[in-house]
């Protein structure tokens, strides 16, 4: 991710630090928090871009999170639950290859702006699929009704993004065997999400969202 992390947080930023993780961990399902107390160990805070936020992980810090300022409980919830995805494949990384040696071959990932390899884009698939997950449980379980209406959206996107990038990867003669039946089982899964019917609007703005990201992408790298 762009960025650093920031300088040593003073006492109000601590604790707004600690009322926005404290916010957001009843927004997780037991099971993902769950995982995410048994994974991550170290949050690391992180300078946030001009507009937006950022957070990333590594396997050469394998636990911990930097993640820059979150605008709200549920976006802090969503950060853990994708960058949990990433250490947990990462752990996976180190024990079996998924992906082969790579053949410079780069692709597009509806959550980048540059082309990706297909290890990288394996990552990203991983990382989405849990967040499609994440928002697929507040379209019921968030007690607010714009925050359900926003998981509709989210839901749509992520789904899409990732059955997207999991197709690709299953044609793009990238993966290994173990690879393969890593994301065919992904597959399986977004494709049953994909059927579960969502109101008009929010695959209307899923889909504009989507297609305007492809247009800014094509234009970026042709």
């Amino acid at each position: 991710a762009d960025g650093q992390p920031a300088d040593r947080l003073n006492a109000a930023q601590l604790d707004e630090l600690r009322a926005t993780l404290g916010a957001a961990w009843p927004v997780l399902s037991p099971a993902s928090a769950a995982e995410i107390a048994a994974i991550v160990r170290v949050i690391v805070p992180y300078q946030g871009p001009e507009s937006g936020h950022v957070s990333t992980s590594s396997p050469q810090a394998f636990g911990t999170v930097a993640m820059s300022r979150q605008p709200d409980r549920y976006t802090c919830a969503e950060t853990l639950v994708h960058e949990t995805q990433h250490l947990k494949l990462c752990a996976l990384l180190d024990l079996v290859a998924l992906t082969r040696p790579d053949d410079g071959q780069r692709y597009y990932a509806p959550w980048r702006t540059d082309p990706r390899p297909a290890s990288g884009l394996l990552q990203g698939a991983y990382a989405f699929f849990g967040v499609s997950g994440f928002w697929r449980e507040q379209r019921r379980a968030a007690p607010e009704p714009e925050v359900r209406q926003r998981a509709e959206a989210e839901f749509a996107r992520w789904r899409d993004g990732a059955a997207l990038v999991v197709e690709t990867l299953l044609g793009s003669g990238q993966l290994t065997e173990a690879g393969h039946g890593f994301a065919a089982e992904m597959a399986l899964v977004l494709d049953a999400w994909r059927r579960e019917p969502l109101p008009g609007d929010a695959l209307v703005l899923a889909q504009r969202l989507a297609d305007r990201h492809l247009a800014r992408w094509h234009a970026d790298n042709g």
